[in-house]
């Protein structure tokens, strides 16, 4: 078990939490697609709109503790601040995940049942155990017992539970008694226990104060990420809601590139404020940002010219309404990936919570366009979506502008920009001369052949981002 406990450089980090999310991010694909051919699309509309729901709340069920925790403990690694959390996550996250399902049904929102009440709030308390499962591993700098907790959690629990269990509601039970088991027993784990006599009230207040102050952002990702499948299952259908999902899904792709840097950065940042040195993180920093923003871009405009495909053979099923929800959707793709990537630096650097103000402006801006859009009577979907975009470009640009105040470095360049196009005009070529080969080969050729021509490039290489990416990454 002491691999769980093991500390790696930056580096090694960095890889074994990209490793991990690629892992993820395939079983969630295949998740979603167990759902979809064994119960069908409106099954799987309904689970992700409630999972997308719940785990939208979690930093505001948690109180900001899953920030707040590895934030502190990373400092010094004094155990006593998981024992305090632990305290707070006990009186105030299960009450808050009552009170929310309580909320959601007296609301009566579309895809949330009142007769299933304890499902969602068994489902939503597993699912907030994982998240403090995940901050306590981070906090201690363990990222391969985070990473293995977070797969557990969000992949291996809820595949097996829906291979053998038949209903929606009973899977949401299962998958969140086992996560609260796996997940509690793990936290005590790592904390070599619980030593009741470490709890301060002070410690308590800290946490709470730099964890509340952080519940504005996350009520605000709660609406940019909640608000439009919610809005589209009470206007539209649970297919749309399906298909709406899926393609986000296939936006927190991002969450590849976006897990490891700011999961990875946040406690070390904390860690070199304490110690008045930020130089050589400051750096690094940059050259992950436009590493992210370029495989986000090429990524995006992957998913856009093969929208068609890609349902096909995820979901086993496809329609023109369906494409072109992902076309609109994946646009905001890089703007996801920017805006999750600066986060975590923008908590580390500073105490106060900067990511609330931008997080709350942005989901202002969701919330004006859907009304607007009620208002003139435009379509709900379509609404929905183009809110969607609008609302992460804004949050994009406004994180960027935090990033340049306070870590002041250039982050556009021309090889950047450069590359960028030119990757853009390899994908569309290629996918021009494959017209008229079988789906299934145009879906797998195109794959392969970037992947190769990537690996080549990035290999080879001498000069700008990229190579200053290989000697990150390969850097004795």
């Amino acid at each position: 078990m002491n691999i769980l406990n093991k500390n790696l450089s930056l580096k090694y980090d960095i890889i074994v939490t990209l490793i991990n999310g690629i892992v993820v991010i395939g079983g969630i694909f295949i998740l979603n697609g167990l759902i979809a051919r064994i119960h069908g699309l409106e099954v799987l509309g309904e689970f992700l709109l409630v999972k997308r729901t719940i785990s939208s709340s979690m930093g505001i069920l948690l109180i900001g503790l899953n920030i707040a925790l590895p934030n502190y403990l990373s400092r010094n690694f004094d155990k006593s601040y998981a024992d305090n959390s632990y305290v707070l996550f006990m009186l105030a996250t299960f009450p808050l995940t009552v009170l929310s399902i309580i909320s959601v049904t007296w609301f009566d929102i579309n895809g949330f049942n009142e007769n299933y009440f304890w499902y969602y709030v068994i489902f939503s308390f597993g699912m907030c155990s994982q998240f403090m499962t995940y901050a306590i591993f981070r906090g201690y700098m363990n990222m391969i017992g985070a990473n293995i907790f977070q797969l557990i959690g969000t992949a291996i629990i809820p595949i097996l539970v829906f291979i053998y269990v038949s209903t929606l509601h009973d899977s949401l039970f299962w998958i969140g008694s086992f996560s609260i088991l796996v997940m509690i027993s793990s936290f005590l784990f790592r904390n070599q226990g619980f030593r009741l006599y470490t709890i301060k009230a002070d410690k308590i207040k800290k946490l709470f104060i730099y964890g509340f102050e952080r519940v504005p952002s996350f009520i605000s990702q709660f609406i940019l990420l909640a608000a439009v499948p919610i809005f589209i299952a009470q206007k539209v259908d649970f297919n749309s809601v399906a298909y709406f999902n899926s393609s986000l899904s296939l936006v927190r792709l991002a969450l590849i590139i976006v897990n490891p840097i700011g999961l990875v950065l946040l406690p070390r940042i904390s860690n070199k404020v304490a110690s008045g040195s930020l130089e050589e993180i400051n750096n690094k920093l940059f050259i992950l940002l436009k590493a992210g923003i370029f495989f986000s871009v090429i990524v995006s405009i992957y998913c856009y010219s093969n929208a068609a495909l890609i349902f096909k053979y995820w979901l086993g099923s496809e329609s023109y309404k369906g494409v072109q929800i992902l076309q609109f959707t994946i646009l905001a793709l890089p703007f996801y990936t920017l805006a999750g990537l600066c986060r975590s630096p923008i908590d580390a650097i500073s105490e106060r919570g900067y990511n609330s103000v931008i997080y709350t402006i942005s989901a202002i801006i969701m919330l004006l366009i859907l009304y607007a859009g009620k208002i003139f009577e435009f379509d709900f979907l379509y609404t929905a979506i183009i809110s969607f975009l609008t609302s992460y470009i804004i949050l994009a640009f406004l994180s960027m502008y935090l990033i340049k105040k306070f870590y002041k470095s250039k982050f556009w360049n021309y090889k950047l920009f450069r590359d960028i196009i030119a990757g853009g005009f390899i994908i569309y070529i290629i996918n021009y001369l494959l017209i008229g080969m079988s789906d299934l080969f145009q879906l797998l050729g195109q794959t392969i052949i970037y992947l190769l021509i990537g690996l080549f490039y990035i290999l080879k290489v001498k000069t700008g981002w990229l190579a200053e990416l290989r000697g990150l990454f390969f850097a004795r």
